[in-house]
């Protein structure tokens, strides 16, 4: 037997074998953000009204990067130096956002606004929220660069032959409070430190060298401490072996990670002292049970009491159960598939057993061959892979495309696969996709004005934004499986859009501008403040953006569909902003 024909028979034989007893796995994790790291000489009586500023802690602003994170993503809107006179604006598809260069009014506002405004957008002026795109110490760090723009030379020069003048002996501080905009500051410190003997412009000169010198001083000492847990067993009757090696995987990508190894102690408890405590590093604790090696991510902030658990492995697919189906219909022209059908699907799997399920079926790479989802006959998938996680089986006889899942499911997690695929659509289709699982599921189905569903157990549950929604509930324990009969005409509508894509069509200056449009339309905050129901869809058209954005960045949705799908959103907000008016 030669080569591709010996791996084709062992992918089939995989492929069997998960028809007969398939699993699915998941693993989450969380990520704390680091936190502000501000003093300041001399300590102000009180804080302006509005949200507090952030627990300080050890962070320290990083102008760097908050230059590199503004020529990335800020300028196109900005401009390069801050000015507001970005290409979006000279070419006139915006009005000129704040003059950061602006030293008179710039002076009047605190860096926390800016991180606010960072934070939550002003969809009235286009301003996007960065809250999802960015951690909280990359806003900070933005927020401090953008405040600093509006430091010239002069001034700057100016404030540092005050200090070393009428200050010689003072420490510079290692952080000024954000909460204080330069105004306020100067005018505490001329009054506290100088008894008034400055002039506003001589404070405020003083001011901005100050916090410009803050912000370039070295960072704290790394804090140190301990990180304590217990291994526990979740599977009944279970039991954890003595002396199990538990290790501590810490640190970040520019650093590097440490590791760190320990036993278990008779009470199955475990220590890690004299750790680097920071923020901004990514925590692991794991431990090998049964020759599978189980890993928590921890979050930085809680760190000292963890647990983690272990569990015994069931392949029976009796243990799963399909609970959630979401589904998307919309119409999709592709220059090399022709008129069809996007579908995009979300499936959640639960595992009500106290075992984790996989299989131990595995590919050569070593991947686990876990869970096999077939698509629709016909279905052609237009998601990528995330990560390595999927294994695509793509033109098998007798066999539809289907998805290998590789990771396996512990009990309770809420393991979820989306999906994006393509279906040929010429007026009318009846799409059948079959489980291998029990079907205990809610059902959602949004459809593409234009289309129809025939018969079947869902109700209409209302519409919006070009969609007609649907709801019911599957539930099915032999040959489980999901029909609709589709009917209608979804590109005859005006709001349908015809264009034709290819998968390689897509120039990068489009794709950065359509990702600052569409970024700058992704606030929610104007429509919540008019009316529950705008603000209901504006947030459901948000997280489908933040969704979309988030699997183009990963890879994980090619550039035509991206495009398309952007497109789309872009035009139902609009419709909806001009509605609001």
């Amino acid at each position: 037997m030669n080569q591709p024909a010996r791996k084709r028979a062992i992918v089939t034989r995989l492929i069997v074998a998960l028809m007969l007893a398939v699993a699915l796995g998941g693993c989450a994790g969380l990520g704390g953000e680091p936190e502000i790291v501000a003093t300041l000489p001399p300590p102000p009586q009180a804080a302006p009204e509005g949200p507090p500023a952030p627990a300080l802690g050890t962070w320290q602003p990083d102008l760097e990067n908050g230059a590199r994170i503004f020529a990335e993503r800020c300028v196109d809107c900005h401009g390069e130096s801050g000015d507001g006179l970005g290409e979006l604006v000279l070419a006139g598809s915006l009005s000129q956002p704040l003059d950061m260069t602006d030293r008179a009014k710039v002076a009047q506002k605190s860096p926390l606004e800016y991180f606010q405004i960072i934070t939550e957008g002003r969809i009235e002026n286009l301003m996007p929220p960065w809250e999802q795109a960015l951690s909280e110490g990359e806003r900070w760090d933005l927020a401090l660069y953008t405040y600093s723009l509006s430091y010239d030379q002069a001034a700057l020069e100016h404030g540092e032959g005050l200090w070393q003048e009428r200050c010689p002996d003072c420490e510079l501080p290692a952080a000024i409070a954000p909460v204080h905009s330069d105004v306020e500051y100067a005018a505490q410190l001329n009054r506290d430190s100088f008894g008034g003997a400055l002039s506003m412009e001589e404070a405020l000169a003083l001011a901005a060298h100050l916090r410009l010198a803050s912000l370039d001083a070295p960072a704290d000492e790394t804090r140190r401490g301990s990180i304590r847990g217990r291994l526990v067993h979740g599977t009944a009757g279970g039991i954890v072996p003595p002396d199990t090696l538990v290790q501590l995987q810490y640190g970040d990508a520019a650093g590097g990670f440490s590791v760190e190894e320990t036993r278990l102690a008779a009470d199955l408890s475990f220590g890690f002292a004299d750790i680097a405590l920071d923020d901004s590093f990514t925590y692991i604790v794991s431990a090998v049970y049964g020759e599978r090696l189980f890993s928590r991510r921890l979050p930085a902030n809680a760190l000292g009491d963890v647990q983690l658990e272990l569990y015994d492995v069931t392949d029976d697919p009796g243990a799963l159960s399909v609970s959630r189906i979401d589904l998307v219909v919309d119409a999709l022209q592709l220059a090399d598939l022709g008129a069809g059908l996007h579908i995009r699907q979300r499936i959640s799997i639960e595992n009500s057993s106290d075992r984790i399920f996989a299989s131990g079926r595995r590919f050569d790479d070593g991947r686990e061959a876990v869970l096999l989802l077939p698509f629709p006959l016909g279905a052609r998938l237009l998601s990528g892979d995330e990560q390595g996680r999927y294994i695509i089986i793509e033109d098998m006889d007798s066999i539809p495309d289907s998805l290998i899942d590789t990771r396996p499911v512990p009990p309770g997690d809420d393991h979820q696969i989306v999906v994006d695929y393509f279906l040929p659509y010429a007026g009318r289709a009846a799409i059948e996709q079959r489980f291998n699982y029990r079907l205990a599921a809610e059902l959602s189905l949004s459809l593409r004005d234009g289309l129809r569903l025939i018969g079947g157990q869902l109700e209409a549950s209302g519409a919006a934004d070009d969609f007609r929604n649907y709801r019911g509930r599957l539930d099915m324990d032999q040959q489980p499986s999901l029909r609709l009969d589709i009917e209608g005409d979804p590109f005859a509508l005006p709001g349908a859009d015809q264009a034709v894509v290819s998968a390689e069509s897509l120039p990068v200056a489009l794709a950065l501008a359509a990702g600052c449009v569409v970024a700058l339309l992704a606030g929610i905050g104007l429509f919540r403040r008019r009316g529950p129901g705008a603000g209901n869809d504006i947030e459901r058209l948000t997280a489908e953006m933040a969704r979309l954005d988030e699997r183009h960045d990963q890879g994980l949705i090619n550039h035509d569909l991206y495009h398309q799908q952007r497109r789309e959103l872009k035009a139902r907000l609009a419709r909806l902003m001009q509605d609001a008016e």
